[in-house]
């Protein structure tokens, strides 16, 4: 798999992006099984590709903003830009954003859409707040500037405003390719999750669980197993009820419905799934009861018109379903103690899009959930 996920299947999405924003509305779908359709606001707006969410103990929703690439471009389709135009915000209970850090590396098409950078946010219970940025493979990162080498694949601390790297996830998976596919040495930090005492790294590209731990020493935690003929891909981390991580996987190429859950303990012992039935996982978050809510991208990548999804795993493993016509490609989930949803959606997206576009003005947003 492509160290960058989204610049990599580019081709493949932007057509079908295009057909789902021709279906977009902000009319929710009931959820199968649910007494009354949940209630879904734009809680946010204007957001460069918003991907992984962290809510602090205060209510304040964090977000990882992958940015709108940049102009230097390192092919001729101009679908491999380079800037500095990733950040992570900051929103309070009512609404105000504020930047938290900037300047990040931000990788993607010219237009701005299908970038990666920051991918994704934690705040730790300490208050500490960490990003990690995209990366790939090594010749393609040696042919980058020097600025967007130092700045690729980092779990970096930004709770100061300036970004501070604290390991180098990607010559971590260069130096070891932790799942030992031959030839396939690539690196995308994806997901990341703040402990007390060491941060969970989720390496898209590696298929690999790293654990950092207080002296910024990396260290493999767990390899994902492949799906069937599929590289599982993990993106997205949560801290379960007892104690373990759990990873989503994008799965790609894998059939509609074979994306897993793994549940990966803390103390190094093998990785277990813990539920399947899902495609394409892009979030996965606890909600205060135990449910585990999980973001689809799409619920059938091949199929051009496939609504994305958001399932809700209730404790005793059953399972609500909301397929919704105002969820484009949703990337990133947090749960209020309060039971509200927060997803990032229309992913994929810049913070506005001309209205004379395809995209007809739409940008990435933040939207709220509640009834679910």
């Amino acid at each position: 798999m492509s160290g960058r996920i989204l610049t990599a299947l580019n081709a493949v999405f932007h057509r079908r992006a295009l057909l789902a924003l021709a279906a977009f509305s902000a009319v929710l779908v009931a959820a199968t099984s649910a007494s009354a359709a949940p209630k879904a606001t734009v809680f946010a707006k204007g957001i460069d590709n918003p991907r992984g969410l962290s809510l602090g103990p205060d209510g304040t929703l964090y977000v990882a903003s992958a940015g709108h690439a940049g102009p230097a471009c390192l092919d001729k389709k101009k679908e491999n830009c380079l800037g500095y135009s990733s950040s992570v915000l900051a929103i309070s209970p009512a609404g105000a954003k504020r930047v938290i850090a900037k300047g990040l590396l931000s990788a993607g098409s010219i237009d701005g859409t299908f970038t990666t950078g920051a991918d994704a946010v934690s705040i730790g219970p300490d208050g500490r707040i960490f990003t990690v940025t995209t990366s790939s493979e090594p010749k393609d990162i040696a042919g980058a500037p020097k600025k967007a080498q130092a700045a690729a694949g980092k779990l970096f601390e930004i709770t100061s405003g300036t970004p501070s790297p604290l390991a180098a996830i990607d010559a971590f998976e260069w130096a070891h390719n932790s799942d030992r596919v031959k030839g396939d040495r690539n690196s995308n930090p994806y997901g990341v999750l703040a402990l007390a005492d060491r941060r969970i790294v989720a390496d898209a590209g590696a298929n690999a669980i790293l654990s950092v731990d207080a002296n910024n020493v990396t260290s493999l935690l767990a390899v994902i197993p492949k799906n069937g003929k599929a590289q599982a891909v993990p993106t997205s981390l949560t801290l379960g009820p007892d104690g373990a991580v759990y990873v989503g996987e994008l799965a790609f190429g894998a059939r509609p419905g074979k994306a897993r859950v793994w549940r990966v303990p803390l103390d190094g012992t093998a990785p277990s799934v813990f539920a399947t039935g899902f495609t394409a996982i892009t979030g996965v978050a606890f909600g205060p009861d135990g449910s585990l809510y999980v973001t689809e991208w799409s619920t059938n990548p091949e199929k051009d018109t496939a609504p994305a999804a958001i399932v809700r795993r209730k404790p005793d493993g059953t399972k609500v379903t909301l397929k919704s016509k105002s969820l484009l490609f949703p990337a990133g989930a947090a749960v209020a103690p309060d039971g509200a949803l927060y997803v990032s959606n229309a992913s994929v997206l810049p913070a506005k899009t001309p209205k004379k576009s395809p995209f007809k003005g739409l940008g990435g947003q933040i939207l709220k959930i509640t009834g679910f």
